[in-house]
């Protein structure tokens, strides 16, 4: 049989049964490898953690996606018994059980659009540029987050959470 000019040459053969998985498999992990070097936003991670008082807070692992902030990894605490307000200038302390300690710059301003001035005083953002070196994932970090009282909710982050910010604080 004689084929036109338009007729696929492979018309008659078949691929292995598993290749078509494979090769899916294969493009998945090549965007997984390439992904961090074009820049994907990273999916906000969220973790619901207690301060001394056992009061519930969120901590979110987010990038910083409004081209009129610079560009950036930051972590955001919510208060969500909405009884602490929040300090919006002091800096986030973390300290580990190692003797590790951190300061993270207060992005509060961050939380709205450029020009606002209200901020949530329930929520406050900061910059995990000064997660430097980075903590050990298997160890907790305990929080010290600035209230505008002048006083500080102490917070700890577990394993999961501390694991999440190492990579994310990695990749970076």
């Amino acid at each position: 049989m004689r084929r036109s000019r338009g007729q696929a040459r492979s018309a008659g053969k078949r691929f292995a049964p598993g290749a078509a998985f494979a090769a899916a498999i294969g493009l998945a992990l090549l965007v997984l490898l390439i992904a961090p070097s074009v820049g994907l936003a990273l999916e906000p991670q969220r973790w619901t953690l207690q301060d001394q008082n056992g009061q519930p807070w969120s901590l979110t692992l987010l990038e910083q996606a409004d081209p009129s902030y610079p560009p950036g990894l930051r972590l955001r605490l919510t208060d969500r018994s909405r009884q602490h307000p929040l300090d919006h200038r002091r800096p986030l302390l973390l300290r580990d059980g190692a003797g590790g300690s951190w300061e993270l710059a207060n992005r509060s301003e961050e939380l709205v659009p450029a020009g606002t001035e209200a901020l949530p005083p329930g929520s406050a953002q900061f910059d995990l540029a000064g997660l430097e070196p980075r903590p050990r994932a298997e160890l907790p970090l305990a929080l010290a987050v600035p209230l505008q009282s002048g006083a500080e909710a102490r917070l700890v982050a577990g394993a999961a959470t501390v694991a999440a910010l190492h990579g994310a604080a990695e990749g970076a």
